[in-house]
């Protein structure tokens, strides 16, 4: 037997870190089925259709009482156990490429295996990564269903004197149309107020709103839990939408917005002139796709 074959044999490929019982089900995905067949009553074929998923993935999410991720345990008797904690944490760092880290692991790691070998390790960390880009992308909702709220802040000239500005941003998840209004703060009469203005423009709202965790909507406990600041529930069941959160530091469950907040900071305050004069808070900043141009009177009516 060669050398060659030896090393073959005695290796397996990567044990792959894999999320949920589907293989790439996110737990924000996760607790959408659920939500939607308990809370909402949705049929699985409905909740299918909307969440882009297959039937029976659906059924699984909704058998299973508690996420968890799946995970696999390698073997140690292998030519690269003793490297493949370093390898899933390089990995990403060169993009995934085995040929980097085969030399690496060749001249500084003391690894006499092949270079097949460690490609193979690192090509089903590759597919991970990669299908969880495209679950992440994927992700949408109806018509009608969702918005995406969240604030911005940018730092705007009256005459010689610089005055940071808040801005209000609520962002329609089907169509991506989004409402700006500009504010001297994010208390909470200023974010009730922007609400109803973009209720005014839109017509109407989504079935339910998406959010940070700011005060103005909740405070968190020790335990986990999420109590509603009592003003901010009842106007919502006044309104009639749901709120909903964000999971903690996972800024990229509301990216729809933030696509919003980074248009008006690049592309309209940046630009102001700095000969302006401020007296009513609440200036209507303007609606309208990603794509279109806001004016500075829109965003300076009554100021």
């Amino acid at each position: 037997m060669r050398l060659d074959e030896t090393i073959t044999r005695s290796t397996i490929p990567s044990p792959v870190k894999q999320t949920g019982e589907t293989g790439m089900m996110q737990r924000e995905r996760w607790e959408e089925v659920r939500r939607l067949f308990y809370q909402e009553r949705m049929r699985i074929r409905e909740i299918a259709r909307c969440l882009d998923l297959d039937r029976n993935t659906v059924r699984r999410c909704i058998r299973s009482e508690s996420w968890q991720p799946y995970w696999r345990e390698g073997r140690a008797d292998t030519l690269l156990g003793e490297h493949a904690d370093f390898l899933r944490q390089r990995a990403p760092q060169v993009n995934y490429s085995a040929r980097i880290l085969y030399q690496e692991l060749s001249r500084g790691r003391g690894y006499r295996g092949s270079y097949d070998t460690v490609k193979r390790f690192v090509q089903p960390l590759r597919e991970v990564a990669v299908q969880a880009e495209r679950v992440l992308t994927r992700f949408e909702t109806p018509p009608g269903w969702q918005s995406q709220v969240d604030w911005g802040q940018g730092r705007v000239y009256f005459g010689q004197r610089a005055v940071v500005q808040h801005f209000f941003v609520l962002t329609l998840g089907y169509s991506r149309r989004g409402f700006y209004c500009a504010y001297p703060d994010e208390k909470l009469g200023c974010f009730l107020e922007a609400h109803e203005r973009a209720f005014e423009h839109f017509g109407g709202h989504t079935r339910e709103h998406l959010y940070d965790r700011p005060r103005t909507v909740c405070r968190p406990t020790e335990g986990g839990r999420v109590i509603w600041n009592p003003t901010f529930k009842a106007f919502a069941e006044y309104w009639g939408f749901e709120p909903r959160l964000c999971q903690p530091y996972r800024a990229r469950t509301k990216g729809k917005v933030e696509s919003g907040v980074k248009y008006v900071k690049r592309n309209f305050i940046l630009y102001l002139p700095k000969a302006l004069n401020p007296c009513n808070p609440g200036s209507y900043l303007g609606a309208g796709s990603s794509t279109s141009k806001i004016s500075t009177s829109s965003w300076w009516n009554g100021w």
